[in-house]
């Protein structure tokens, strides 16, 4: 279970460096709690890396199951991640650049489970199709290191969106969700037109226009500060989470 210390009241991690920390813990249920974590943040960005650099499917799956497994456990990365040493998706992104290199050098395949640090298996976070679709939306025409950061941004911006969306379910808001999903996510994410104010009106039971208004912009809001909570945790440093924002904007947030 995770410590209820190191995460706010809508569950987000303090700091990326905790998870890292206790992801290297060795202490059972603190290590597999965020290595899953660690996992189902960063996954996506790395096949993307591979599967941008020219790899299958099938390839970019096995390549990206046997990074976890080598490097990300076998070799110790989180042991030698520290704050002094910069962002760790700087490193994490070195670290899967080498070891494609390395793969293709020895040209080694092989199949296997991401085990834990207990000899338990890693959960997937994305399925095959789920990896190469995730890949095929945004990253498809990308240099590698492109990719790796535009999955890292879409990968945060889904898991903020999540957090979000089962904030407003417990708040009993679930047509402010709504709202904000037809008339912001969808369109900023997916390139869709906003849904008019009038059907969201009559299959929401909103009073009017302004009052759905409001209640976008609400959800907006909240999705704004559990971004900045979310970037922030990645960094150390208040200039760069600024950055980090305005990468999230450049990526995911484009005319279509």
């Amino acid at each position: 279970m995770p410590d209820p210390e190191k995460t706010d009241a809508m569950g987000y991690s303090r700091t990326n460096w905790s998870m890292i920390m206790d992801a290297a813990s060795g202490q059972e249920w603190r290590s597999n709690a965020a290595m899953d974590g660690l996992v189902q943040r960063y996954w996506p960005a790395v096949f993307a890396f591979i599967r941008s650099s020219g790899k299958s499917v099938d390839e970019a799956t096995d390549l990206t199951q046997g990074f976890l497994c080598d490097v990300l456990l076998g070799r110790n990365l989180l042991q030698t991640a520290t704050p002094e040493r910069g962002r760790f998706r700087s490193l994490l992104l070195k670290s899967v650049s080498n070891y494609v290199r390395e793969q293709h050098r020895h040209a080694t395949r092989r199949k296997r489970a991401p085990i834990g640090p207990d000899g338990r298996a890693m959960p997937s976070p994305l399925s095959l199709d789920e990896g190469e679709g995730a890949w095929s939306a945004i990253s498809r025409d990308q240099d590698p290191e492109s990719a790796f950061h535009a999955q890292w941004a879409a990968s945060l911006v889904r898991q903020v969106l999540e957090k979000v969306r089962i904030d407003c379910m417990r708040r009993g808001q679930e047509a402010y969700w709504e709202v904000f999903v037809r008339r912001v996510v969808r369109p900023k994410l997916y390139g869709e037109s906003p849904e008019p104010y009038e059907h969201l009106i009559a299959n929401w039971r909103i009073l009017d226009a302004a009052q759905a208004a409001n209640m976008m912009v609400t959800v907006k809001r909240r999705f704004a500060r559990a971004l900045v909570k979310e970037a922030e945790s990645t960094v150390t440093d208040a200039l760069v989470t600024k950055s980090e924002l305005q990468d999230l904007l450049n990526l995911l947030v484009h005319d279509r």
